[in-house]
């Protein structure tokens, strides 16, 4: 359960998919169901089913580097929304921070009383808000990476169910193609 402050993340909801099955252009893998006329039809049936097997895996550790960054944004906003919130709390309060000042060193400043901050709001952008502003389009961000995150958790288990369905096949083809072999040794 989010804290209160973080409750309004609890409501947003994965957009809709519409008749696809993943937001992402995933192919959908099918099982064989004859496996003796899809070995015999595709002479590279076994080549196929592992250039799938490959292609999903690809997929997946793309999803996963994605969703990570994401979840270093969402992160990120839930910690600025919660400084936004205790400037807003604390009008005309100081207070002490800890900043790095290059990379490993560290200084205590004090902050004198916040009435405006600056946000990234693109890769190269940033402009300055009022609190009140601030929180609004934090809050945006935050609804906006809950449902990237809903996205993209949705095609990984996707994406997982295909890698499934493709070690089903490669097992069934292989079974079937030591079958093969196990007949004409001993027929």
């Amino acid at each position: 359960m989010a804290p209160k402050m973080f409750a309004f993340m609890d409501a947003v909801e994965k957009p809709p998919i519409g008749n696809r099955k993943s937001y992402m252009s995933i192919p959908e893998a099918k099982l064989i169901g004859d496996v003796e006329a899809y070995a015999t039809q595709k002479d590279e049936a076994l080549k196929l089913q592992r250039f799938y097997y490959l292609q999903y895996n690809e997929m997946a550790a793309k999803l996963e580097t994605d969703l990570t960054a994401v979840l270093t944004r969402l992160e990120a906003a839930k910690n600025n929304l919660e400084l936004v919130k205790k400037f807003r709390n604390n009008p005309g309060e100081e207070f002490q921070s800890l900043i790095q000042i290059s990379a490993g060193v560290f200084r205590w400043v004090k902050v004198m009383p916040v009435e405006q901050v600056t946000l990234k709001v693109g890769n190269a952008l940033q402009m300055a808000f009022d609190l009140p502003e601030a929180e609004e389009f934090i809050k945006k961000d935050i609804t906006s990476l809950v449902k990237q995150r809903l996205q993209h958790e949705h095609d990984i288990d996707f994406l997982q169910d295909q890698v499934n369905t493709i070690e089903m096949n490669l097992a069934v083809l292989l079974k079937h193609g030591l079958d093969n072999k196990n007949t004409n040794i001993n027929g």
